[in-house]
Formats: structure tokens, C-alpha cells, sequence
């Protein structure tokens, strides 16, 4: 089994290696284009991610999905122990809440991509 796993990810090595080009011949984005014409000295890694953190979209973007993150996973983590707590014997219902919180992510991450993709409303004016 790990000779055929090592046979397929050595056949893609190959073919990306001797295949893929180093980059497009047209840039997929307008971004791409920009960073194509500007001279290596003026951009670099520090300086994006410096530029990203003085921009406030990205920062409250960062702060709600950290907001969000962190209290799905202190309620999932903390979920059998306050089950348990209160109603005794009760593990197999507090897996059962843990997996409906699951779903219900899932599902409504769905919707709301689909909700955002039909009505253009990233950003309300």
C-alpha cells in the first residue's frame, strides 16, 4: 500500500517538476499583473503583511473570525463537561448536541455563501 502511495506522489513530483510551467503566460488576476510590473526591491513578505494589518477590513475580518473560532471551540471543548454537569449519564446526548452545533456551521456556512454569491452583498453601503 505505501509502494503505491510513494508511486503516485513521485508520478505528480514528476509531472509538476517536468510539466508545469514556473508561471502562466497571462496573469489570472489584475493583483498578478501589478506584482509582474513592479521591481522586486519594492514588495516583500514583511511589507505585505504590514500593509495588511493597517487595513481595516482585514482587521475586522480577522477579530470576528477569531471571535467566532474561539467560542465554537471553547463551547465544543467545554460542551460534555457543562452536559454532564447537569444531567447525569448523558454522554451520548451531549455527542449529539456537539454534532448538531457540527451540521449547523456546515449548513449555514453553505447558505450563506450561496445567500452572498446570489445577492452581491459582501459589504452593505
Amino acid at each position: 500500500m505505501f509502494y503505491i502511495t510513494a508511486a503516485v506522489a513521485s508520478l505528480i513530483f514528476l509531472l509538476v517538476l517536468f510539466v508545469f510551467q514556473e508561471k502562466p503566460e497571462t496573469p489570472p488576476s489584475l493583483a498578478q499583473v501589478a506584482l509582474r510590473d513592479m521591481a522586486t526591491t519594492q514588495y516583500s513578505y514583511l511589507a505585505s503583511i504590514a500593509r495588511l494589518f493597517r487595513n481595516k477590513p482585514f482587521i475586522l475580518l480577522l477579530i470576528s473570525y477569531g471571535l467566532n473560532v474561539g467560542c465554537f471551540y471553547a463551547v465544543s471543548t467545554l460542551l460534555n463537561r457543562m452536559i454532564i454537569e447537569h444531567y447525569p449519564g448523558e454522554e451520548v446526548n451531549a455527542g449529539r448536541i456537539g454534532l448538531t452545533l457540527v451540521i449547523a456551521g456546515v449548513v449555514g456556512s453553505l447558505l450563506c455563501g450561496i445567500w452572498l454569491d446570489k445577492t452581491k452583498t459582501y459589504k452593505p453601503n
